[in-house]
């Protein structure tokens, strides 16, 4: 494979594009990860293998490449590879790093749609071939030496990917149907913290009611009051459950707008919460959705682990080793 200068040149589809891939998530195939069964070695042309499929080389070039590309384009359209990013590690070995972690999930995933009977359907193979013809085609012929692809390498790429994301989506389909708005509920409080351990729990007891008293009354401003007496420099946040201990969530949450609770006696500590808003709409649906990506990437893992353990895997470090990333 001859190796030649790879000039800036955007494509018109970009892989990830072509192939719509989700970011997964996970472990990849490390160099070190122990052989389950026998297993009889890889050819030079021959990147990983998990249980019968095999990553091919220019697969992973590809791959490779697309992703140099798009740090080049960060970067401005020139990139130094063997600059420093840490004591330990230059910008090629932390891309070649991605690169490596991101293929392997992939195709592990892959590698798990025939036991979870995925297949693409005759429209989405159709489509994979027409994104691998476009995404071919508007390589140059120097990308195609740094890969040593062929337009087939392409569209077996972005087959394995449209898998992976098939069976990432029947794995998370239905995980976090369940996560109702009021899990996910965020508030507003402002709040007074004392310490036993500084004051006297009958001092505290008197000054806590006494604020209740003059707020509840129409005297005071709550936070006013809070930056006078709370041993806390800050007086207002938004909380989400599950950030407090149980008492003090309780007394929280169960506030409505403009509503003060009794004294929260938490240990050495003793509160005094006053609510602002018992509801944020916008960081409320915000939890929800991360509520919800955690739950899927938690289940997820999970079965990917699980998939992992009992698979035969090994991975080519001799060739990945001496892979150069391109001039770009």
């Amino acid at each position: 494979m001859r190796k030649k200068q790879i000039g800036i040149k955007c494509m018109a589809i970009s892989l990830v594009m072509a192939c719509s891939v989700l970011n997964f998530t996970g472990c990849s195939i490390g160099d070190n990860t122990p052989i389950i069964g026998n297993i009889t070695g890889l050819k030079s042309n021959q990147m990983f293998k998990i249980d019968e499929l095999v990553c091919s080389k220019s697969e992973y070039m590809i791959c490779l490449l697309d992703t140099a590309k798009q740090y080049a384009k960060d970067f401005g359209g020139s990139v130094d590879w063997k600059n420093k990013i840490s004591d330990h590690k230059t910008l090629e070995e932390f891309v070649k790093d991605k690169v490596k972690e991101s293929i392997t999930v992939k195709y592990a995933l892959a590698a798990m749609a025939k036991k979870n009977n995925v297949t693409l359907s005759d429209t989405e193979k159709t489509e994979v071939s027409k994104q691998a013809s476009q995404y071919y085609k508007a390589m140059t012929d120097s990308e195609k030496d740094y890969t040593d692809a062929k337009e087939a390498d392409v569209e077996n790429l972005c087959e394995k990917y449209k898998l992976a994301e098939k069976v990432y989506s029947g794995i998370t389909e239905h995980v976090g149907d369940d996560i109702s708005e009021e899990d996910a509920r965020v508030i507003k409080i402002q709040y007074i913290k004392m310490d036993s351990s500084k004051t006297k729990v009958s001092k505290i007891k008197s000054t806590l009611n006494e604020v209740k008293s003059v707020v509840e009354g129409g005297y005071q401003e709550f936070s006013r009051e809070a930056k006078q007496y709370s041993v806390d420099s800050t007086v207002e946040k938004d909380i989400k459950k599950g950030e407090a201990t149980l008492k003090y969530e309780t007394e929280a949450f169960n506030l409505t707008k403009g509503k003060i609770s009794d004294i929260i006696e938490d240990g050495d500590s003793y509160y005094l919460v006053y609510c602002v808003n018992n509801y944020i709409k916008d960081k409320t649906t915000e939890n929800k959705k991360d509520m919800v990506e955690k739950a899927k990437e938690a289940v997820f893992n999970e079965q990917y682990s699980k998939f992992i353990d009992g698979s035969k895997n090994q991975f080519n470090d001799k060739q990945w080793k001496k892979i150069e990333l391109p001039s770009l």
